[in-house]
């Protein structure tokens, strides 16, 4: 039996070992020496990196303790600090073990001392807002304990204050750049303090921040992406699966504030990119708003939501996954009350429904179109009766209820194109990608379910009962996986998470 690999394989590890085990003595003895202890931090972050086996090397021989000490030290110069800190966030991604051994009320309260200091660098406070996020992504201790050591009030004030919007941010021109980073990190890490997993108590303290919120909607009529984006994802981790907090977020006006900025930016998604990107996020985020609750859902109508939806599906811009998520969104407004569904069919969306559900490749998206034309289906019927009326126009401005008697003609031909491919028979198809099966068994053919997602899997489940899964798995959230959520948050921190040379 050949035993070389073995052999190898300990003695790469005895190796790293000893390299470890050098670079922790070069962090002890050359405290006078801050830059070789910075090229000692670097080193290990780089041997370290998802690298478990090594983390768990470092931490026997209480590295990982030592670099914890040195990060909050009073005789080591402040990049010294930060460029600990930054290896800690390594260390803590890469080995669970570690990541709990941090996750104690000393270090946050560290934490939350270090972020209430006025005189610290700014990219020093960036990557203990980062330490934090490690520590809460997927964690539900660690969440907890940034509520009982103040970080999330902390975080939450950061939010408001270093936003680009906020009505101080052109007194920071000379540090712009570093502060919106600043900004952008607060907000993945709120997001981590509220959801991955769900976190009740974690959501009803950050409704505080939705007045701002909506003042920011109001204020920006294009606004970049990479300003836009950690608002929707803040305000979707934070409403999702929580019903108060839903309802909170519609008192504040931010739900209608949304709403009216999708209507503005929709109907330029056919011929902007970016007005498409901003509409997709808007969407996504909606999606979060409204799921799971009706009334919500059938308040948008009075803006026209879904006829702006259709708008942004027909645009070329779209890719599979963002036509996916206006589905979803579409089907939340579609089965929660009527006055969308005549909307969709007053707005001529069926068709290009009907089209999605016989012709795109993509089973998900085949699935979403059933649900979509099935909520419809009694609206489809309804224009063929006399004396159907519903509301035409947006919010306030809405025209008196007008006749249908126009529709009827389209509506009966819709109606008989739908009920065509109700009635195919099973081999026809199958023959077509089994497009007009999208049930997981035929106890479920009252209502389609969406295929499993990965991660998780989210096998026979219907689209009443995913929503809240699916639109979080669109926005970047997972529940299931520590692995694949610590990924995550490591990707969107990753645009904000400190860069050492």
């Amino acid at each position: 039996m050949d035993s070389r690999p073995t052999v190898v394989c300990t003695s790469n590890r005895n190796t790293v070992r000893t390299d470890l085990s050098l670079l922790l003595e070069c962090l002890k003895f050359q405290m006078k020496s801050p830059d070789l202890q910075k090229q000692a931090l670097l080193t290990i972050h780089s041997i370290c990196e998802k690298r478990e086996d090594n983390v768990d090397l470092l931490r026997e021989m209480g590295g990982v303790a030592f670099v914890y000490n040195l990060s909050k030290s009073s005789i080591v110069r402040s990049d010294v600090k930060e460029t600990a800190l930054f290896t800690l966030c390594t260390l803590a991604e890469a080995n669970v073990y570690c990541k709990n051994s941090l996750c104690r009320k000393e270090t946050f309260a560290d934490l939350a001392s270090l972020l209430v200091e006025e005189d610290i660098p700014l990219t020093q406070k960036r990557v203990s807002v980062y330490l934090l996020s490690v520590l809460v992504a997927n964690n539900k201790s660690g969440q907890t304990l940034s509520q009982t050591t103040s970080c999330l009030d902390i975080l939450l004030d950061l939010f408001r204050t270093t936003s680009p919007l906020s009505a101080g941010a052109s007194l920071r021109a000379a540090n712009a750049t570093q502060t919106f980073q600043l900004w952008a990190s607060v907000s993945s890490a709120l997001c981590g303090c509220v959801n991955n997993p769900q976190n009740e108590e974690g959501q009803r303290i950050c409704v505080a921040a939705f007045p701002v919120i909506k003042v920011w909607l109001q204020q920006i009529a294009l606004p970049p992406t990479e300003i836009f984006q950690p608002i929707c994802s803040f305000i979707a981790m934070t409403v999702a699966n929580n019903s108060c907090v839903q309802e909170s977020f519609s008192a504040s006006g931010g739900l209608d504030t949304l709403t009216l900025a999708l209507a503005r930016l929709a109907s330029a998604a056919d011929t902007s990119l970016l007005s498409c990107q901003l509409s997709v996020t808007i969407s996504k985020t909606l999606s979060a708003c409204i799921t799971e609750n009706s009334s919500l859902a059938s308040g948008l109508a009075q803006y026209g939501v879904v006829s702006h939806l259709f708008s942004l599906l027909a645009s070329p811009h779209l890719d599979h996954e963002e036509r996916l998520s206006v589905l979803l969104t579409m089907g939340h407004c579609t089965e929660a009350s009527e006055e969308h569904q005549f909307q969709l069919v007053q707005c001529g969306g069926l068709p290009l429904i009907i089209t999605l559900l016989t012709e795109d490749t993509s089973e998900e998206v085949r699935k979403a179109a059933t649900f979509i034309l099935q909520t419809c289906k009694q609206a489809t019927m309804s224009m063929g009766v006399p004396d159907v009326k519903v509301r035409h126009g947006e919010g306030k401005h809405a025209d008196p209820f007008i006749n249908m008697e126009s529709f009827k003609s389209s509506a009966k031909e819709l109606l008989r194109r739908i009920d065509q491919l109700e009635k195919r028979p099973a081999k026809e198809a199958e023959d077509e990608q089994e497009v007009l099966h999208p049930f997981d068994s035929s106890e479920e053919r009252g209502q389609p379910s969406l295929p499993p997602a990965s991660p998780p899997p989210l096998q026979q489940e219907s689209f009443r009962s995913i929503p809240t899964a699916y639109t979080l798995k669109l926005l970047g959230g997972d529940d299931n996986n520590n692995r694949e959520a610590e990924s995550r948050t490591q990707q969107t921190m990753s645009c904000s998470s400190p860069q050492h040379q």
